[in-house]
């Protein structure tokens, strides 16, 4: 056989082996999108466009191919390298990107359609399988182009104490809707206001309950899916309460109307666990620890907020941080009695106001406020011209408020009273596992300017940290000596430092972890 002809055997040949290992619709990529994307691409969902067919990813392919690249879709903002482990995660796996990059590129292969997997079937305008109940609000046109509140009030006809297992938001318009929170009124207190208001519902301003008996229970912002409770988990809702939901219409929003549905699945479990919410860290003294809270122009400014001293044992279940457009970054976690160790809970390095989520953690994490046991959070807003999402151009000042334009920092948990053994629960198995943490290094805060506190899971022996530049020189060299197997923290003064970039390096018994650091 001549050369050139061997070449092109040789050639098709690879080119055969290439595209037969190029993922195929039927095989692999529909399941991808079927399950990260199509829960908000469905006809009626948030999303702009479908992906329910083959036909509608090879239309929209190159899109999803540079969205996914991005990390952008599926929307999930959290970080899981620096956050607890969480219950839900849209993230794609680095092997789901690969496959998504290899089928675009390879001529998005169909495979035999008849073998691809069925689409999954969304009830119109809603994602939940089941609906027991559903509370369909007053319709309502806006009557104003600024920042507009609104709440309405609907008896709840319960004529037994119910626990609601499954709550979600359908809103008819969710252009004009900036945000939505829901509160059951044991007294009618809040429906005596919606009766006294000649119109729908009552006008209110965001700053508070509807009444002094209104108990918060839930809420929507831009991105949030449905709740889904475990099965044993509810928000306990008394017999003849009324539902009270007060809505924040966005600006520009006069003469457009929306009308609100929530739907609710009641808690099935023989022996439900009452579920609360509640904001317990906040923008105003004593829970912000360096205010006032005020951005000026042209400046890039962090806030820290703690929570306050209050009796009991609770288990927390999930995070919910609010924020509005300039804010950057945000994190959350728990700070024990010795103020050496931090657990942290939630890190969304890039904030996206647009994606506002609720973060259910795989695991109930204790907490005792009454043990000296303290919730923290930290928040980076941006009020310079480099910030895309500024709302003001030239920057302006920026202060507390619920308009859009104004900012917030506020952090819901949803708890349960503590019980023996919720630590080791997994609420993605149903199953207990009281083994060790995974090993690994958390450096927190990072970006930082004065100093920054190294934590990680170690087993028993001698402990080293060690801080490099990045052309591999040892900058900073700490031996701690014998250490008891565990939980390890020391604080670290970066005092000395010049900003820039730096290796940290921790070494022990159980090997050795590394992390980049960012002075200040």
């Amino acid at each position: 056989m001549k050369k050139g002809a061997a070449a092109f055997v040789w050639a098709s040949l690879i080119s055969m082996f290439s595209y037969a290992q190029t993922p195929d619709w039927s095989n692999k990529i529909a399941s991808i999108i079927y399950a990260k994307c199509a829960p908000c691409h469905h006809s009626g969902g948030v999303a702009p466009f479908p992906l329910m067919s083959y036909t509608d990813a090879v239309q929209h392919a190159f899109g999803i191919q540079a969205q996914v690249n991005a990390g952008l879709m599926p929307p999930f903002p959290a970080d899981g390298s620096c956050s607890a482990p969480l219950l839900k995660n849209r993230r794609l796996s680095q092997q789901e990107i690969d496959d998504i990059n290899a089928w675009v590129n390879g001529g998005m292969p169909a495979g035999d359609l008849n073998n691809a997997p069925a689409p999954p079937v969304f009830t119109p305008g809603s994602t939940l399988p089941v609906i027991d109940t559903y509370f369909q609000f007053p319709s309502f046109t806006v009557p104003s182009n600024t920042d507009y509140f609104r709440t309405f009030v609907l008896p709840s006809n319960f004529s037994t104490t119910r626990y609601l297992n499954q709550i979600e938001f359908q809103i008819s318009n969710p252009e004009i809707v900036h945000h939505i929170l829901l509160y059951y009124d044991p007294t009618p207190n809040s429906w005596v206001k919606d009766q006294n208001d000649p119109g729908p519902g009552f006008a209110s301003n965001g700053t508070g309950a509807p009444s002094s008996s209104a108990v918060l229970i839930a809420g929507w912002v831009p991105g949030m899916e449905p709740e889904i409770l475990p099965a044993n988990f509810g928000y306990e809702i008394p017999a003849n309460a009324y539902f009270a939901m007060e809505i924040h219409y966005a600006p520009q929003s006069q003469g457009k109307t929306d009308s609100t549905r929530v739907n609710l699945k009641f808690c099935d479990h023989p022996t439900p666990r009452a579920i609360y919410v509640n904001a317990v860290l906040y923008h105003y003294p004593p829970s912000l620890t360096n205010g006032p809270f005020i951005i000026p122009p042209n400046t890039v400014k962090t806030f820290y907020e703690k929570s306050v001293v209050f009796i009991g044992d609770y288990s927390i279940y999930s995070i919910l941080p609010h924020a509005h457009l300039i804010c950057t970054r945000f994190d959350v976690y728990l700070t024990y009695p010795n103020s050496t160790d931090t657990l942290r809970l939630l890190c969304i390095p890039r904030w996206d106001f647009r994606w506002q989520l609720s973060y259910p953690l795989k695991k109930l994490v204790r907490f005792t406020p009454g043990a000296g046991q303290k919730l923290g959070a930290l928040a980076t807003y941006d009020n310079t011209a480099n910030n895309p999402n500024n709302p003001n151009s030239p920057p302006a000042l920026i202060t507390l408020g619920e308009k859009t334009t104004d900012e917030m920092m506020v952090v819901f948990f949803a708890y349960l009273y503590y019980q023996p053994g919720d630590e080791n629960l997994d609420l993605q198995t149903g199953t207990y596992d009281a083994s060790p943490p995974q090993a690994s290094l958390h450096i927190f805060p990072n970006p930082a300017a004065e100093e920054v506190q190294v934590s990680a899971w170690i087993e028993a022996g001698p402990v080293e940290l060690r801080l490099y530049n990045l052309s591999g020189q040892l900058i900073k060299l700490q031996r701690y000596g014998q250490q008891p197997a565990g939980s390890f923290a020391e604080v670290v003064s970066l005092a000395s430092l010049l900003p820039g970039y730096y290796i940290v390096e921790l070494t022990s018994a159980g090997g050795r972890f590394r992390q980049a650091l960012i002075k200040q």
